[in-house]
């Protein structure tokens, strides 16, 4: 992203995102219009021949986030184009049939949880949080290495399921005190995820999502149970 009359940032759209196609935006801020002359500069820093297949011209940086989710739908699209494709090629040697069964029956569960709950990037989390910070990416990354927020691998990219956060942006307390109790367990960020989703015994068969807010401590002591029979 190229802001004109502003400082100057560059931020692709499709940022991490394997294999997708390099998505570049341009912003100007309403209050500060740009000249013709400088937009035409601008313009060719972000041509597709130096990297660039698509260009987003935005308004100003609201504008630019919500068109950024636009975008990167597009590059996706043809992105999964390419993969069916590429997956009509059977390699050598190929799951068991089991083995199968359970990749489904995963990436329904992961379906499941993002068609229920957004999740959230870098920037928007910033956005969310009220950060003014000139690196967008500062803040979640501050709370994802102090352990009170965990990330998913979605597509290439790192993203943050919504329900971490509270009304004003900042993690919920309950997240840290559960990611504490399964530090030890090495789970990753899909593990986590889909046990906070999936309903508990020790919960009376609740979701732990669903209590994030009414019952924390209720949480924190399911998710103590989760392991018990490894730690034992």
């Amino acid at each position: 992203m190229i802001c004109v009359k502003d400082s100057t940032q560059f931020i692709e759209f499709t940022e991490g995102f394997d294999g997708g196609k390099g998505v570049m935006g341009l912003v100007v801020p309403e209050s500060v219009p740009a000249s013709d002359s400088e937009l035409v500069d601008a313009i060719k820093q972000i041509r597709p021949d130096q990297g660039a297949d698509i260009v987003v011209l935005a308004a100003d940086h609201t504008v630019a986030v919500q068109v950024k989710r636009l975008t990167v739908a597009l590059a996706e699209s043809q992105l999964l184009t390419e993969r069916l494709i590429d997956a009509m090629f059977v390699p050598g040697g190929t799951a068991s049939p089991a083995a199968a069964r359970q990749a489904q029956r995963n990436a329904k569960a992961r379906q499941a949880l993002i068609d229920e709950f957004d999740l959230y990037d870098a920037d928007e989390i910033a956005d969310l949080s009220g950060s003014t910070a000139s690196n967008r990416s500062a803040t979640a990354s501050r709370w994802l290495a102090s352990m009170k927020i965990f990330a998913v691998a979605h597509r290439g990219a790192r993203l943050y399921p919504s329900f971490q956060f509270g009304m004003d942006g900042r993690p919920r307390r309950v997240i840290a005190e559960v990611l504490e109790v399964f530090e030890p367990y090495g789970l990753d960020g899909w593990e986590t995820a889909l046990w906070f989703t999936t309903a508990s015994g020790w919960l009376d068969d609740q979701r732990p999502v669903d209590l994030l807010t009414r019952e924390p401590k209720r949480v924190v002591e399911a998710a103590r149970h989760a392991f018990e029979e490894v730690a034992g």
